[in-house]
């Protein structure tokens, strides 16, 4: 098994998401723990939900999962807040919260992060509902490159194992050098395009990824990016990440 997986859009599978809680609703389980039944799994689950008026997702009492839900097209409810497209949603484990599409007049897809929260001692998990806009979050230069800016979505106080953050990076920059290190990772291009290696020696991966395509990399699977332009001049790439943190490595 590899330690990554690019998911291209054209390799989606639309299902029924009322196994996933969601009441007229379809979309694609893109990265989930199942990938674990080849010997790795991602601590997360990403779905794309494809919403119609009607569509509402249901929290079940005593649910340890938390998510993150960003709004990529449409406009969402979260507890009567309408959440237009890049405005986000974070639902912590074990709070009622009532998420509807009450008049999807155009096509609403919802990025769905979910995690289960890791308990660690002197925390408690985090019981705010957190909703943004993904377009207002400060976003800093990485490392000191202004070409390169992150965005981060949620608190990094340490009730937080769950990090997303949104990275963009104009045309021709790249990560400063191959990364590794202990986080497990789920990635959705947003916008723009580019070039990611994962892997090293026989795992190793070339990908040009593009707008909606969808990247996992395990722990300490390198990783590198570089944002590329093409003769329709997309403009920057951006893509939307998240990762475990705040505990001790697996």
């Amino acid at each position: 098994m590899p330690s990554h997986l690019h998911i291209p859009r054209h390799r989606h599978v639309v299902q029924d998401l009322a196994p996933h809680g969601w009441t007229d609703a379809t979309g694609a389980v893109l990265i989930s723990p199942a990938i674990g039944a080849a010997g790795r799994a991602p601590t997360f689950t990403l779905t794309l939900a494809h919403l119609t008026t009607g569509s509402c997702l249901h929290l079940p009492d005593g649910d340890n999962r938390q998510r993150f839900l960003y709004v990529r097209s449409g406009a969402l409810e979260v507890n009567g807040e309408t959440l237009p497209a890049d405005h986000f949603a974070y639902l912590p484990v074990d709070r009622a919260a009532t998420v509807t599409c009450t008049t999807c007049t155009d096509p609403t897809d919802v990025l769905v992060f979910e995690q289960p929260w890791e308990p660690a001692a002197g925390l408690t998990p985090p019981t705010a509902l957190l909703t943004g806009n993904a377009l207002d979050a400060p976003a800093q230069p990485f490392m000191g490159d202004p070409h390169a800016r992150l965005a981060p979505l949620l608190p990094a106080t340490p009730d937080f194992d769950l990090a997303v953050n949104r990275f963009t990076f104009d045309p021709g920059t790249t990560l400063p050098f191959s990364e590794m290190h202990h986080n497990d990772h789920g990635l959705y291009m947003l916008a723009g395009q580019g070039v990611y290696r994962l892997g090293d020696g026989p795992d190793e991966r070339w990908y040009d990824v593009a707008e909606d395509d969808c990247l996992w990399m395990a722990p300490f699977c390198p990783q590198w990016f570089a944002a590329t332009a093409d003769k329709d001049d997309r403009g920057p790439a951006t893509y939307l990440y998240c990762k475990n943190v705040n505990r001790r490595a697996r």
